[in-house]
């Protein structure tokens, strides 16, 4: 075997070794659980309510076509403020500390990939809640609210099914982004606060502190907002605002890993 395939194997070992840390957690079921119960319920208010908002100021009739990326809206808070820090908190500072990972960090593994992987499975988690969010909200939508040929979205205008199915899927992919950034986060914030309370405190403090050192850290507290005006063009910043955090995080993140001994 190449050099470059037992890489390869060895990094599709630690994915799966990590994965299976994460779904070994009892309340990474309750969570994800949970949370598909809120987006049913949060599909009945938005049926009953019968309207939404691309931001405090703006409403929108919601109909069969506009109503996945308002679903996502109405969740935004639940991922940012529970299921988030939730799961950073219990990979990035639980494993640690309740000596989880001393049996994978005993091998010949680099800390930093370790790190990286760690934040590419939660990334993975988050996104197939994200994605199953998407698939709900756009059945939904399609089956039981207003029947229309044709809706108008920001920033796209005014769209038939397809339009309104790649903006569904452009909005969710934009909001993952964010999600992973705020995963990131978590990550850098437990290596401060290993303890998983503490870094789930503090991960909760970092999104709240975030409005007041720029507005333009806004989107840690209002995901849905700031995708919505990027995509609209009211705020081209977003975008590599969010790179920029990924980056810093990655930096971070894998640096301080390095530096420390985690099996003493």
């Amino acid at each position: 075997m190449s050099k470059k395939a037992g890489s390869s194997v060895k990094l599709g070992n630690l994915i799966r070794s990590e994965a299976q840390r994460v779904f070994k957690r009892k309340r990474t079921w309750a969570a994800a659980f949970a949370y598909l119960i809120f987006v049913l319920l949060e599909c009945a208010f938005l049926a009953m309510g019968g309207t939404s908002f691309y931001d405090p100021a703006h409403s929108v009739k919601l109909d069969s076509l506009n109503t996945s990326p308002f679903l996502l809206r109405e969740l935004a808070i639940l991922m940012n403020f529970v299921l988030i820090p939730m799961l950073a908190a219990d990979s990035f500072g639980g494993d640690v500390s309740s000596g989880a990972l001393r049996l994978a960090l005993i091998r010949p593994v680099s800390r930093a990939e370790l790190f990286v992987v760690k934040w590419l499975v939660l990334v993975l988690t988050v996104g197939a809640l994200t994605l199953a969010t998407w698939a709900i909200g756009t059945a939904f939508g399609l089956i039981f609210m207003p029947r229309v040929e044709e809706t108008t979205l920001i920033g796209a205008g005014t769209v038939g099914l397809s339009g309104a199915l790649l903006f569904g899927l452009a909005f969710y992919g934009a909001a993952l982004c964010v999600f992973a950034a705020l995963l990131g986060i978590g990550g850098v914030v437990a290596r401060l606060l290993p303890n998983p309370v503490l870094a789930y405190i503090g991960v909760l403090a970092v999104i709240l502190g975030g409005i007041y050192v720029s507005d333009r850290l806004t989107f840690l507290l209002s995901v849905s907002d700031s995708v919505f005006g990027w995509l609209g063009g009211r705020d081209a910043s977003l975008g590599w605002i969010v790179c920029a955090v990924l980056a810093v995080c990655a930096i971070m993140g894998t640096w301080s890993w390095k530096r420390r001994e985690w099996t003493q």
